[in-house]
């Protein structure tokens, strides 16, 4: 099948656009968009993946409000023979202007959520080094991601709430390759994968990972560190642009933190971070926790949908699910069905202040496993 990309003379071998070369099952493709207000009581994350090779379209819209409720809205359909464009029934992602404008929108219905907003590139994409995990032989992990800062104006709506959206911090990613949990299935070769992580479970050396994307007037920066329980570094990649022009983007060559937990939890309250750059400069980053570590079990990650088979997996024709957590408790989050859950992978909305100057932030910090610096077992 023919596609506009197509038209274009970016293939990569000898197959259309809308096939892969890699046969693996577990090949995605995916986007993912965040926003909050200032005050972290208004929240979106969304998000379109494509699997070719099992033939699935799966999205998500999840908002959180008042620190309390987190709305999912997850929607999965046959890739083919609508290969494109990326629209799941209400919800569509357009691409207006490549790297600097796209329009998100989940169009209203009998669901708590809508919106629709545009996202506004305010400094170029960075684009990672390079994701690969090989372990007992195979390959677990073989991706690339790129990110991006923005600002997002449009409305967004909760049970009929109209709340504007006027310049609010907005981040976005962009991966594409192999990973882990994907698909509804994980060949098993000798040591059990953590799906939220994408690491091996090893429950004698643990796993953490922070990330952090963040804006103030005069800076944005994403870098992610990986760390084992021991605190041996595993992974660390990140870059410092100015908005002022003041300096050309700077990579980040050493991360030190100390995140405040709060008592009996995994979730942090605050943190403060050391950062180091190429030019041998030195960065305070203060982190505030506000409104709730997003659940991402309700957008399908970590074993999420009603089957808790994942992302990616053939779910018919069509599927569309709806429910909400109750976010009252920072860690414990309350399912639709009653049950309480911790769930892994979580993902905190923040205030940040670097080098003294205030901003807003996504600051994911996910730990598997004990943790010798924080005194988890």
């Amino acid at each position: 099948m023919l596609t506009a990309l197509d038209e274009t003379l970016f293939h990569q071998s000898t197959e259309v656009m809308a096939h892969t070369t890699i046969s693996d099952h577990r090949f995605f493709d995916r986007i993912v968009i965040g926003c909050h207000a200032p005050d972290g009581n208004l929240g979106l994350v969304t998000s379109f993946g494509v699997y070719k090779n099992n033939n699935v379209m799966d999205g998500f819209a999840m908002i959180q409000q008042g620190a309390k409720r987190q709305y999912n809205h997850r929607y999965s359909r046959s890739l083919w023979p609508d290969v494109e464009p990326t629209v799941l029934g209400p919800l569509s992602h357009k691409v207006i202007e490549p790297m600097k404008r796209l329009r998100i929108a989940l169009e209203p219905g009998d669901y708590p959520g809508a919106y629709d907003l545009e996202w506004e590139a305010i400094a170029p994409a960075h684009l990672e080094e390079r994701h690969f995990t090989r372990f007992d032989g195979r390959i677990v992990r073989d991706h690339m991601r790129f990110d991006q800062h923005g600002k997002m104006n449009g409305w967004i709506s909760v049970n009929g709430e109209k709340t504007e959206v006027k310049d609010w911090f907005t981040w976005r990613d962009h991966s594409w390759g192999v990973r882990a949990g994907v698909g509804g299935f994980e060949t098993f070769t000798g040591r059990k994968l953590d799906p939220a992580s994408q690491a091996v479970s090893d429950m004698d050396t643990g796993h953490m990972i922070i990330v952090l994307w963040w804006a103030t007037d005069t800076t944005c920066a994403l870098f992610q560190v990986q760390e084992n329980g021991n605190g041996e570094r595993t992974y660390l990649d990140g870059q410092i642009t100015s908005l002022t022009g003041d300096h050309p983007p700077l990579n980040i060559v050493d991360v030190r933190h100390d995140y405040k937990l709060i008592p009996g939890k995994r979730v942090y309250e605050a943190g403060t971070l050391e950062l180091r750059t190429e030019d041998g400069q030195s960065w305070t980053v203060e982190v505030e926790a506000i409104g709730r570590a997003w659940a991402y079990k309700g957008s399908g990650y970590d074993s999420g949908y009603n089957d808790e088979k994942g992302l990616g997996v053939w779910r018919g024709q069509w599927l569309e699910e709806y429910d909400q957590y109750d976010l009252s408790d920072p860690e414990d989050v309350g399912m639709p069905d009653g049950r309480l859950l911790r769930p892994v992978h979580r993902e905190q909305i923040a205030r940040v202040k670097v080098n003294g100057r205030p901003g807003f932030a996504h600051g994911p910090m996910l730990i598997v496993g004990p943790s010798r610096q924080y005194g988890l077992k």
